[in-house]
This record gives C-alpha cells, structure tokens and sequence, in this order.
C-alpha cells in the first residue's frame, strides 16, 4: 500500500494561485469603490469589499473577464451595503483617495444607488454595460438614474463650493468634469 502524498496536488495550487492573483488584480479598486460608496466608512467599506471578493473567487470560472469581475464585484458590493445603515451625516474623509471634502459632502447628498452610478460611471469608467452591472439598471432606466445623480451632485457641490479657488487633485478633477458635463 502507498503512502498519501503529503504534497497537495499541482491542481491545488494552480487554484491558490489563481484565486490570488484575482484578489490583487480587484482587492485594491473594488476596496476604493465601496469607500466612496460607504462615504469613508473604512471598517465597512473593507467588509464589503472582503466579501465580494470571497464570493467572487468562488466565481472564478465565470469572472475571467476582468472589467466583467469588476462589475460584478461592484454589484455584490452595492447589493451588500444597501440595508446597511448610514454612518451618518457625516462624512469621513476621502483623502486617501484624492477626494476633497466638498466632493465627499457632495456625493454625501446621493441617494445609495445614485452614488454608486456615479463612482462606477465618472470616477471610474466602466463601461456602460459594467455600469448597468453595478447599479441593476438598464436602458432608459440607467441614463435617467444616471443624468439624476450627475445633476444632484453637481447642484451639491455648487451649493456647497460657491469657491473655484479650491486646489484639486486628478480624480476631484474628474468629478468636477464630469458634474460640470452634466450640467450642460
């Protein structure tokens, strides 16, 4: 009779490997996206994004295209935290991830399902269908939940930053072009 190998089989640790490398490939944006979403909530946010990932490397097999695991991961993301309740009206600082507190206070203002369109749409840029993904809204249903949530957060942040004197970064840039768009 043979011993057992005490080797695990090369299968084994092709899978290890393979759930690692999604992991680094999505851990790191996924974990930006549920901090804006969750407004700074660090502890949250990195909940979220552990979970996602979990139930996403279970995925693997269906995930292989990245920008498709992104979103899909967004969307587990969103579906979580929606009975979660809010921090409050506070909210965290972004800095970490070169938001200003105006940006942050003005995304503050959307609805749930509203600032996670428009993370995944302007900050991001996934592609439309990614972004259909994330939100679960499709059609005439994802431009009108989209042109609400450009509208509302810019009409917020004009309110909020009557100022241009404020030194911004690349991705409060991007916000700022793309409330600045939706305004037109």
């Amino acid at each position: 009779m043979l011993a057992a190998s005490a080797t695990p089989p090369v299968a084994d640790a092709s899978s290890e490997v393979v759930h690692a490398a999604f992991r680094d490939l999505h851990g790191r944006r996924l974990h930006g996206f549920a901090l804006l979403l969750m407004l700074g909530d660090a502890a949250r946010a990195a909940q979220l994004a552990v979970d996602a990932l979990d139930a996403g490397s279970t995925r693997i097999d269906e995930l292989r295209h990245p920008e498709r695991a992104a979103a899909w991961l967004r969307a587990r993301v969103v579906a979580s935290s929606r009975g979660m309740p809010r921090a409050g009206r506070r909210v965290q600082p972004l800095s970490d991830l070169g938001v200003d507190a105006s940006v942050a206070s003005a995304l503050g203002t959307l609805g749930h399902l509203e600032r996670a369109a428009l993370i995944a749409s302007s900050i991001e840029r996934l592609d439309r269908r990614d972004v259909a993904t994330v939100v679960g809204r499709h059609g005439d249903a994802l431009d009108r939940l989209l042109a609400h949530a450009r509208r509302g957060y810019g009409a917020a942040h004009a309110e909020g930053n009557p100022s241009e004197d404020v030194p911004v970064g690349p991705l409060v840039e991007r916000v700022h072009a793309e409330a600045d768009r939706a305004m037109r």
